[in-house]
């Protein structure tokens, strides 16, 4: 087994994860840069040029490979303007010099401006590239990039599927372990483009800009009213990654870049044991659900800092949503591990992608007997996000 880790900039992380024989590789990025990635800058951990330099060094001393995201899947266009191929050559150059190993891409547009300008630059896959079917996932292995992540949320649980891209597909790929999006989610591709131009420094968004990630409230006000969406998200349980092992798959990645280093090594460290002995939710990423305790210390220093610089209403908006977010995080949800023993064999059974799931209700059921957390309390959050939803889509008035 081999797995790939969120850095979150602490060399406290790379000493535990050196303590990980299963781990081979790290991946991270700076919270703003010319091509942007996955995540809104505000909510990863701030470091800068050198600080980043000195990471990629520390991490190589343990035996760790560094892959730098650029994998935002829209650049505003920046990719098709002479002026804008230069930004981009200069900045992989840049990053070459700092060291990486490698670089995520999702804009295949990109792919193959770095394959031309360099050559001998690895370039892993990336799920925002929206590799979802055997014909994509072989024309990215044609273009060269090693290994292909599989998009969860399509693949995860479809082991009909996965036998047969293990067998028509030659290069190495990856699979998420402990992703939680909510299964075929209605705001994937708005989503991702969103937190894109959240990390790009070319959208010269000023500092008086907040940023509230709708869509994620959204998903999350589901989540608090649909318990099942818990347990449909296309996560893995260590104890079943014998499972993907045994088709062949051996890779696997861990997410996420916003997590405290307790959380990072707490949920490395289950996936190499193969074991979770309690709370599932210890070491699945839900950005505003789980242990509060498991964030960086970074992220609400970061927003409450930027709102100096707001405007009332904008302000008013985030004190709400910060407000929300500490209700969210005591509201203490369990998913009980143990009594998804066999959950996963259901999965075997049932071809998803033919099947709506309120027909289904496989997930319903295990719900009721392994998610534990205040119902009533959910509802109230529920409508309350409802309600700073609502107010956040008013616009203000310029009579």
């Amino acid at each position: 087994m081999k797995l790939s880790v969120a850095a979150n900039w602490d060399m406290a992380l790379l000493d535990g994860l050196a303590d990980i024989p299963e781990v081979n590789s790290i991946y991270a990025k700076l919270p703003f840069d010319i091509i942007g990635g996955g995540r809104a800058g505000i909510v990863v951990p701030s470091v800068n040029w050198d600080s980043a330099t000195a990471y990629i060094d520390a991490a190589h001393k343990r035996s760790l490979s560094f892959c730098y995201l650029i994998n935002a899947p829209c650049l505003g266009n920046l990719e098709q303007t002479e002026e804008g191929k230069k930004q981009i050559v200069s900045f992989i150059g840049q990053l070459v010099d700092m060291g990486v190993d490698s670089v995520s891409i999702a804009n295949l547009a990109v792919v193959a401006l770095v394959r031309h300008n360099f050559p001998n630059l690895a370039i892993r896959g990336s799920v925002l590239s929206w590799p979802t079917n055997l014909s994509r996932l072989k024309y990215q292995e044609s273009l060269g990039v090693d290994p292909l992540i599989l998009p969860y949320s399509e693949f995860n649980r479809d082991f009909h599927m996965l036998a047969k891209i293990r067998s028509g597909i030659s290069c190495d790929m990856q699979l998420f372990t402990n992703i939680s999006c909510i299964y075929n989610c209605h705001y994937l591709g708005e989503h991702a483009a969103s937190v894109g131009h959240a990390s790009q420094v070319t959208q010269k968004i000023p500092p008086a800009h907040s940023f509230l990630d709708f869509y994620l409230w959204q998903c999350t006000r589901r989540r608090l009213l649909h318990p099942e969406l818990l347990l449909m998200s296309r996560w893995i349980r260590p104890e079943d990654l014998h499972m993907y092992e045994a088709m062949g798959f051996d890779e696997f990645k861990i997410i996420d870049r916003s997590r405290s280093t307790p959380w990072l090594l707490r949920a490395t460290k289950a996936y190499a044991d193969r074991r979770y002995d309690g709370n599932l939710l210890d070491i699945l990423s839900l950005e505003l659900l789980g242990d509060p305790a498991g964030f960086h210390g970074d992220i609400e220093n970061q927003i409450r800092e930027r709102m100096r610089h707001y405007e009332k209403k904008e302000r008013q908006l985030m004190l709400r949503m910060l407000k929300l977010r500490s209700r969210l995080l005591a509201l203490d949800i369990y998913i009980d591990n143990a009594e998804l023993t066999d959950f996963l064999d259901g999965f075997q059974k049932t071809r998803c992608a033919e099947t709506y799931c309120e027909d289904c209700r496989y997930c319903h059921r295990y719900a009721k007997k392994a998610i534990r957390f205040d119902q009533s309390e959910a509802r109230i959050l529920a409508k309350d996000i409802s309600d700073f939803l609502e107010d956040s889509l008013t616009i203000k008035s310029s009579v």
